[in-house]
């Protein structure tokens, strides 16, 4: 979800939908950004250790990756209570460092340069202890890469065969989970089947993630880039082979 504010956690409203929809499991990621009080996590822990959920509900936190070197805003020793409180952390590569607004980094100055740096942002990535899950990797950062006028197409062509087969086998290695993400299934490069097919065959563990920001998101379908729904995700792991064998949950 989009990060609530300290008291004004719609948590109980988004359960019972969840309910509605006979869900089974959840995962509540709330962004952890720079910005962010880290107690709003230790706050929703409380609100879902004292009440009867009628569902599974797992807690994370989508934590903004700053740079290609994966630091975060998470200090291991001044955070240590607050990441015991969640099930595990979970990683984004927004790639919002260029950002005129940020400039953490300087946009590099050719599609190659750019799409090597986000695969060295996913390596390290990969490789941190700190993070369990990979979020919405797929697109390999393209969308980004057209916005800033250096893809001319949203196409998998503009990534090396070679960066996605190490991303697989990293991720394996390293015994990472890679979520599917539902807006980028619905509005997928050309050629992202291909990059699903490669984590199916090795095997690598799926999670399908419907990226929904508001509880609206999922009951009245109000923003269109947020579906609130993780079919097309399912539809596309399914269409490269894969089954629910796949599929990770937590202390499963």
């Amino acid at each position: 979800m989009e990060t609530p504010l300290p008291g004004d956690i719609p948590i109980y409203d988004l359960i019972r939908e969840c309910r509605r929809r006979g869900l089974k499991y959840i995962c509540i990621v709330d962004h952890w950004r720079e910005t962010t009080d880290p107690s709003i996590f230790a706050e929703e822990r409380e609100l879902l250790d004292n009440i009867d959920l009628g569902l599974r509900v797992y807690l994370s936190a989508e934590v903004e990756i700053l740079d290609e070197q994966a630091s975060s805003p998470v200090n291991i020793e001044d955070h240590k209570d607050i990441i015991r409180k969640l099930d595990f952390l979970s990683a984004a590569t927004h790639l919002g460092e260029f950002l005129p607004s940020i400039r953490r980094r300087e946009l590099p100055g050719s599609k190659d340069k750019f799409i090597e740096y986000v695969h060295e942002k996913f390596m390290n990535i990969i490789k941190n202890n700190l993070f369990k899950m990979i979020l919405h990797p797929t697109d390999y950062g393209l969308g980004d890469c057209v916005r800033f006028g250096l893809c001319k197409s949203y196409s998998m062509d503009n990534v090396p065969e070679e960066y996605m087969d190490e991303f697989v086998k990293n991720v394996v290695h390293y015994d990472k989970v890679v979520q599917i993400n539902e807006p980028t299934a619905l509005n997928p490069p050309r050629g992202y089947e291909i990059f699903i097919r490669k984590m199916v065959e090795r095997r690598v563990k799926l999670t399908v993630g419907s990226d929904t920001h508001y509880l609206e998101d999922c009951i009245l379908g109000r923003h269109r880039k947020w579906p609130g729904g993780t079919r097309s995700a399912v539809r596309v792991i399914k269409r490269c082979g894969g089954d629910r064998s796949l599929l990770w949950i937590p202390n499963h």
